[in-house]
């Protein structure tokens, strides 16, 4: 089956509880351990277990096994920094489901930002001076997650495209990456999972140069170009 980002997602009872907006990747074990709906009807962003898909339709929307009041309790998902301590003010913003900024522009000081991302709104004081920043993330020290606009890095330091979807067994174990690149002539290329040499939260590094990827598209009979 394919987890693609952006994808519709509905519960067991039939209703849509949203979208696909990361896909949560543990590299080490070569699994896609959950992925990142984010509810509009809710504001939230929600934990989704890989063993709560039921089926994946041809046109990649995802049913689940969970009911409805069951979605609503799944877990928030939570990748954010705190700052505290300190005597000069700035101020937090927060968005739901987007970039929470910290204001650093006390009065008679310097200006700048500092972006991270929650599902939560915030907004307030924050002391900035002798500040400690505290991060408060739902992924384990060996999870990742791939959102829409994830890079591949070839072996030779080029941008190959960006992710697109995962191709992954009924066991969540990842086959293949869907690689797309170019703006007027989308290019799909799908790079199995054996290519990859390792990947964070900003890229997924290959194993094998631009050429061999090259090589590798032409050798691809499922590759195609879309309009």
């Amino acid at each position: 089956m394919h987890i693609e980002l952006g994808a519709h997602v509905w519960t067991h009872e039939g209703h849509e509880a949203g979208k696909v907006k990361q896909l949560i990747v543990d590299p080490s074990q070569q699994t896609l351990d959950a992925f990142v709906v984010h509810t509009q009807w809710m504001g939230q962003d929600l934990i989704v277990p890989f063993r709560d898909v039921e089926q994946v339709d041809a046109d990649d929307t995802i049913h689940l096994t969970v009911t409805d009041e069951q979605f609503r309790e799944l877990p928030p998902y939570v990748d954010t920094e705190f700052v505290s301590g300190g005597s000069s003010y700035g101020t937090a913003y927060g968005y739901g489901g987007g970039a929470r900024r910290i204001d650093m522009s006390p009065a008679g000081g310097s200006f700048g930002s500092q972006f991270d991302y929650s599902s939560g709104p915030l907004i307030g004081m924050t002391d900035l001076s002798s500040s400690v920043v505290t991060s408060q993330s739902s992924l384990s020290e060996t999870e990742f997650g791939i959102a829409k606009g994830t890079k591949v890095i070839s072996a030779d330091g080029h941008h190959i495209g960006n992710v697109h979807e995962l191709g992954v067994t009924d066991e969540g174990k990842v086959r293949d990456f869907e690689v797309t690149s170019g703006h007027i002539l989308k290019r799909v290329q799908v790079i199995p999972v054996t290519h990859v040499e390792k990947a964070d939260a900003d890229a997924v590094y290959l194993r094998i140069t631009a050429a061999e990827v090259q090589e590798l598209a032409r050798t691809d009979p499922s590759e195609e170009e879309q309009p």
